[in-house]
């Protein structure tokens, strides 16, 4: 059977869980000038668990294959 996700894909996940790094050091910010952010925290919390899952069901040794 042929893996369904390329080594593309897997570079995407890897690029966007880095952006949801960079985002968070935003968030935080955010935060502590006071502005209410928990509606963006919780979907990138979201985003984030989404990608790390479908990367440890398609990439479990984070490699892609074939």
């Amino acid at each position: 059977m042929a893996h369904p996700l390329t080594r593309e894909d897997l570079d995407q996940i890897n690029e966007a869980l880095k952006a949801i790094k960079g985002s968070r050091v935003v968030i935080e910010r955010a935060k502590v000038a006071g502005l209410d952010v928990g509606a963006q925290e919780d979907e990138l919390n979201t985003a984030e668990s989404r990608l790390s899952a479908i990367k440890q069901g398609f990439f479990p040794g984070g490699r892609a294959t074939g």
